[in-house]
């Protein structure tokens, strides 16, 4: 299986919770579900189709600030309704992604990002994202004792020990009775400063740590 390795750039991006209603807020990194939803957009999965991928992710963003708008909601299946709200928005957002895959799924990706010729977003559909850096990575590590050198999402299984923010972030969900049922993972958000450091995980070839939140992950990179 391969690993993929990207950067990117937001200007300003809003990864909404679930539940935010009189206001709405953002996480501080967008969470699995988005970043799926992404890259199955660039796959250009069909309705129903699922492909199987661990996500990694960390990043920094500038500041936040809200945005005075008014919002679309669905109430029921059909009726739509809008009202103002403030919206929490990140500026200047720089992410660093990994995406583990089988090699025909991250094959696709790299190719229909390198030869793709349409925008792409994370977080809403104004979100728009610059991809400064796309590379299949060669060589990973397993390493023991290293510092959290980004902002990061810290999945339960690596964060023993390490204090954060606790999570329950979505990733991948099922159809039942026309309601998503998502499945959900433990994670803790932990800034760059706050000099902590996880036991043992991964680490690609530019030495930034990878924090899959799956933890049956193939310490083995194929090119």
């Amino acid at each position: 299986m391969k690993i993929l390795k990207l950067k990117f750039y937001q200007e300003t991006a809003c990864y909404k919770k679930p539940f935010a209603n009189k206001v709405a807020e953002t996480y501080p990194l967008p969470p699995y579900s988005t970043v799926i939803g992404m890259f199955h957009k660039i796959l250009q999965a069909k309705p129903g189709e699922y492909f199987p991928m661990n996500i990694s992710i960390q990043g920094e963003y500038e500041s936040i600030f809200s945005n005075y708008q008014n919002l679309r909601m669905y109430k029921g299946k059909d009726k739509v309704t809008a009202m103002p709200r403030n919206v929490h928005q990140l500026l200047n957002v720089n992410l660093i992604i990994h995406i583990q895959a089988q090699d025909e799924t991250i094959d696709k990706i790299y190719t229909n990002i390198v030869n793709g010729t349409e925008t792409f977003t994370l977080g809403r559909n104004e979100d728009l994202v610059r991809i400064d850096e796309i590379k299949i990575l060669k060589n990973i590590q397993e390493v023991e004792e290293v510092e959290i050198e980004n902002s990061a999402y810290i999945p339960e299984w690596l964060a023993e020990g390490v204090e954060g923010i606790n999570y329950r972030l979505n990733t991948t969900y099922k159809i039942k009775d026309d309601i998503r049922q998502w499945n959900k993972v433990n994670v803790k958000y932990v800034e760059k400063h706050a000099n902590q450091g996880v036991y043992k995980t991964i680490q690609d070839e530019d030495g930034d740590n990878i924090y899959f939140y799956l933890s049956n992950i193939e310490h083995k990179c194929i090119t």
